[in-house]
């Protein structure tokens, strides 16, 4: 059973269960519960134009580091044009991406052509498979382009940067580009391919709306090479990010203060948000699979997953179950503002119904 919305998307959920869209705990995502506070907008990002602002792209720079960059609404438009602008760039190969991952990248390679994947639970395995591929040990496993989404999104796993410079390298010999998606990356910005230099056949999406907690104003930025971006950019159109959103991105994107002391908070409190939902996962039968600072992750069968989904839903709080397998969900839970004991209390309340 597949649900037919995104997470964080209430006002289906709503259709659904029969409750306001503000009467929600909404725990599907992995948007981050304590947002950048937004700074006052002035009547200029209002009234004019949004042209890009250089000091957008300045700040970008501070704190991505210094690699060409396009600046847009969110990651989606991006994943959607990535296929066909590869396809045009790069050869005409099947692309490889996780079985189990944020499944719009799926959606937009599926469109262009034959897909494979590679085993999205375990970076050591999908290592395997991906190296055997590159190195044709496997007739008709070839791999064309490769997409990595490091962190992954929800099974948590992740490859090392020497790693992915590898696979870039190999990829490079077949006219093949290595995307990145690091939407999730922001609490750990070391583990980033942008701390490297990136040649010309790496493409990395990253995200404002997670860690910044800011999915509202739709930013994201794509680094590649000025081939890709030029494509990009005309496939886009002019006006891509709006003035409102450019505004409290160059605030959120300067503030160093504020992004390091958010992520020794969410570091700090990762323990606590597990112990929350731990023991009685467990319980029922489910292991913890991903622990991520925005979200975790426990593995169990589907019925189980989805059970707990829609009994979680008839008492307010909206959960996200992914598919892995015929025999295998995951049941995602995002982080819980622990502050709010109404609704720590929620919370406690559901799972005593589940656990008696």
């Amino acid at each position: 059973m597949s649900l037919l919305f995104h997470g964080g998307d209430l006002q289906s959920a709503s259709a659904i269960y029969g409750r306001g869209p503000g009467d929600w705990l909404d725990l599907s995502t992995g948007i981050n519960q304590h947002s950048y506070p937004v700074p006052a907008i002035t009547q200029d990002a209002w009234h004019q134009l949004p042209y890009l602002n250089p000091a957008l792209i300045n700040a970008a720079t501070s704190y991505y580091g210094d690699h060409p960059c396009l600046a847009s609404s969110g990651s989606q438009s991006v994943i959607q044009l990535l296929p066909s602008i590869l396809h045009q760039l790069g050869n005409q190969k099947a692309a490889w991406l996780p079985h189990v991952g944020y499944q719009e990248h799926r959606e937009a390679w599926s469109q262009q052509g034959d897909i494979q994947t590679y085993n999205g639970l375990d970076s050591l395995l999908a290592t395997q498979e991906i190296d055997a591929a590159l190195n044709n040990d496997e007739p008709g496993r070839e791999i064309g382009h490769l997409v990595i989404i490091n962190p992954n999104n929800p099974t948590g796993e992740t490859f090392k940067l020497q790693q992915l410079c590898l696979w870039a390298q190999k990829l490079q010999a077949i006219n093949g580009f290595l995307v990145v998606d690091e939407a999730f990356i922001d609490t750990t910005p070391s583990a980033s391919l942008l701390t490297e230099t990136l040649a010309d056949n790496m493409v990395v999406l990253r995200s404002v709306g997670k860690f910044f907690g800011l999915a509202g104003i739709r930013l994201g930025f794509t680094f590649a090479a000025q081939t890709v971006l030029d494509k990009l950019a005309k496939e886009i159109g002019p006006w891509s990010v709006n003035g409102p959103a450019q505004t409290v991105a160059i605030a959120a994107l300067t503030d160093t203060s504020w992004q390091t002391q958010m992520r020794l908070a969410l570091v700090n409190q990762r323990l606590e948000q597990v112990d929350l939902w731990q023991h009685s996962m467990v319980q029922l039968g489910a292991n913890l699979a991903a622990s991520h600072e925005l979200f975790r992750s426990f593995i169990m069968a589907p019925d189980l997953a989805y059970k707990l989904h829609h009994n979680a839903a008839k008492n307010g709080i909206l959960l996200r179950p992914v598919d892995i397998n015929s025999s295998t969900s995951l049941l995602r839970f995002g982080n819980i503002d622990l502050s709010q004991a109404d609704a720590i209390k929620r919370c406690k309340t559901w799972l005593k119904q589940e656990t008696p």
